[in-house]
């Protein structure tokens, strides 16, 4: 049996060259999965940023729609729903924070912020500062029976003024248009019997 001894310049070794090579295709490799997950983590965030901004307007319709469906008619000496194109009041049998079926007073508001639009709401004393949109503007306006939409509301000023049909905020910046509209579901005039109408409420 024989056996080939090979001597150290005949055995196959990585040059200098091949081993720098190795290590760029190493570095190359490395290089592209870092970014690949910086890019990965940078879309995961952004999709949970859009997701957060789209139930943050869900609500913030829900709450507008729910709070302004349930108004209640106006009676002598009292009061329906009052506002022009910044802020509004009326009373509502389905408030954000009192319980649900109680007659609260309650008060949107928007207001023009440096860089951007804010929506308030109000229950008494207490207030929440509900959305804000960036580099916006925007307004209420009021729906009449007619179907005319106006900045104002009462549009004229009667013994018993009924309730808009509905109210809408209108949202406007670069990007989109919102419309967030709140129909009345509740009577626009209250049952008024003639005690009422001569005496008041009381």
């Amino acid at each position: 049996m024989h056996f080939k001894v090979l001597s150290i310049h005949q055995q196959r070794a990585f040059t200098l060259i091949e081993m720098l090579v190795v290590m760029i295709i190493m570095a190359m490799v490395v290089t592209l999965v870092v970014q690949g997950f910086g890019y990965s983590l940078g879309l995961y965030q952004r999709v949970v940023n859009t997701q957060n901004a789209s139930y943050k307007q869900v609500f913030t319709y829900q709450w507008f729609r729910t709070s302004l469906g349930a108004q209640v008619a106006m009676r002598p000496d009292d009061r329906g729903l009052e506002g022009d194109a910044r802020q509004l009041s009326t009373y509502s049998y389905q408030p954000l924070l009192a319980r649900q079926g109680l007659k609260s007073l309650i008060h949107w508001e928007l207001t023009q912020a440096p860089g951007e639009l804010q929506l308030a709401y109000y229950e008494g004393e207490d207030y929440i500062t509900v959305y804000s949109w960036p580099e916006a503007s925007g307004y209420f306006e009021y729906l009449d029976e007619q179907g005319q939409w106006f900045d104002q509301w009462p549009v004229r000023v009667e013994d018993v003024t009924p309730l808009p049909q509905a109210v809408r905020l209108v949202v406007n910046s670069d990007r989109e248009s919102l419309n967030y509209v709140a129909v009345t579901r509740t009577r626009l005039r209250a049952n008024i019997n003639p005690d009422e109408l001569l005496y008041g409420r009381d």
